[in-house]
């Protein structure tokens, strides 16, 4: 083995790594692509002259069906997206039990108290399975029906849109890896846009120097009130 070699040269063997634009902007369109930012990702992509990649074609469906969640139209994005991708509930399980979780909560936020109960004890919703895991989260959704305004109960951030939204990215991660599964005939396991697995390796080095006492590098400030020039400013130092 080699002689141990302090950390605090990592900053000056960084110049000698050549840098290219194109691979930040693949990145950057990676993660366009990805999570759905479909007019972004066509004026980036005549910009920086750059490939969209292979899930362009399935940007729009794949917003429509986010859409569809974040307003609470779950049963049609269901629908919609078991059309296009005809076994996506059959092997994300976890996806199925959440957006038929988040169907129960539309209903209690309506105060369809009845068609609540209903649903959730109808083979339909699957709910009689669930493991115990899966169970607690139903047990916290049932919870809601016991108050008058369950938007400030013990279990109120189930009411919340950002609730929405989390199921929305997972049903959108989940029709990725259907994509990417039909285009290769076989599954690869979970989706990630490489621009955030870049950041948290960035991250990780980072805590990694500090660790070892390096402080003399750049170093990526997520809190910077503009990301973009921060993420820029960390690279150019390099």
């Amino acid at each position: 083995m080699g002689e141990y070699e302090p950390p605090t040269s990592w900053p000056h063997r960084m110049p000698s790594f050549q840098r290219r634009q194109m691979d930040l902007n693949r990145l950057v369109m990676n993660y366009l692509v990805t999570e759905g930012y479909q007019e972004a990702a066509k004026r980036f992509m005549a910009e920086a002259n750059v490939e969209p990649g292979p899930h362009m074609d399935t940007i729009g469906d794949r917003m429509r069906i986010q859409e569809a969640v974040r307003v609470g139209q779950v049963k049609y994005a269901m629908d919609l997206a078991s059309r296009i991708y005809p076994c996506i509930f059959e092997t994300e399980n976890y996806v199925y039990f959440h957006m038929q979780q988040l169907r129960l909560i539309e209903m209690i936020r309506d105060q369809k108290v009845t068609k609540a109960l209903s649903f959730a004890q109808s083979p339909a919703s699957g709910f009689a399975q669930v493991d115990p895991d899966r169970r607690r989260e139903l047990e916290r959704t049932m919870g809601l029906l016991a108050f008058d305004r369950p938007e400030h109960s013990p279990f109120g951030e189930l009411m919340l849109y950002s609730y929405r939204q989390k199921v929305a990215g997972e049903i959108n991660s989940a029709m990725l890896r259907c994509h990417q599964a039909a285009s290769r005939g076989k599954d690869h396991g979970p989706m990630e846009p490489r621009m955030m697995f870049l950041i948290k390796l960035i991250l990780w080095a980072q805590a990694k120097l500090e660790k070892e006492g390096c402080t003399d590098f750049q170093k990526l400030d997520l809190q910077h009130a503009d990301f973009e020039e921060e993420f820029r400013r960390c690279f150019e130092g390099w």
